[in-house]
């Protein structure tokens, strides 16, 4: 009796340990690969020999987005198609939502995006003084999730989503860490 119990006593022993080190290895593994999604990249200026760095993320559809500071200091964030054989219907900006509330398909002051045929751009908002008032950007930043709906060339509406989970730290390292965000 006494050794069945001794034995089920070491089979606790070791199903727990097992369990801490199940738990240790996620609690130190989340929080890097939740960074990961975005990453800080150079691109260089085709005009000039000066490089820009982008805060940068690629969803699994091959989706990308960017947001950088621009040497005017306008704040932007482009959305890319994942092909080239994929083309934005011509005039037609995406359409962009935070969350559940913030839905739109217009730039700062409803200045209509920046559109190329695989690639759309909106200005965010403008950078004076180490200070930005733009609710697009507050929420790009402190969002869980941003969605793009947009129209092909083709008429196929499609959608496309982002995790936002690290675009804080991202941006702010390309816009600057002193930078206060207004809504």
């Amino acid at each position: 009796m006494n050794i069945k119990l001794n034995s089920m006593k070491k089979s606790i022993k070791k199903k727990s340990s097992y369990l801490c080190v199940k738990i240790l290895l996620f609690i130190f593994c989340a929080p890097s690969l939740a960074i990961a999604e975005w990453h800080i990249v150079s691109h260089a200026n085709l005009n000039s020999d000066k490089k820009t760095q982008v805060a940068y993320t690629e969803n699994r559809s091959g989706h990308s987005l960017e947001i950088y500071r621009d040497s005017v200091g306008a704040v932007r964030a482009r959305f890319t198609l994942n092909s080239k054989l994929n083309l934005f219907l011509n005039g037609i900006c995406p359409t962009y939502q935070v969350d559940l509330t913030l839905v739109r398909n217009t730039s700062f002051n409803d200045a209509p995006c920046i559109s190329n045929l695989n690639w759309s751009e909106f200005v965010l908002g403008y950078i004076t003084n180490n200070n930005i008032n733009s609710l697009s950007l507050d929420a790009l930043l402190n969002g869980n999730i941003i969605k793009f709906r947009y129209v092909l060339d083709n008429g196929n509406y499609k959608e496309t989503s982002f995790s936002l989970v690290g675009s804080k730290r991202a941006a702010l390292k390309v816009i600057g860490k002193k930078t206060i965000i207004n809504p």
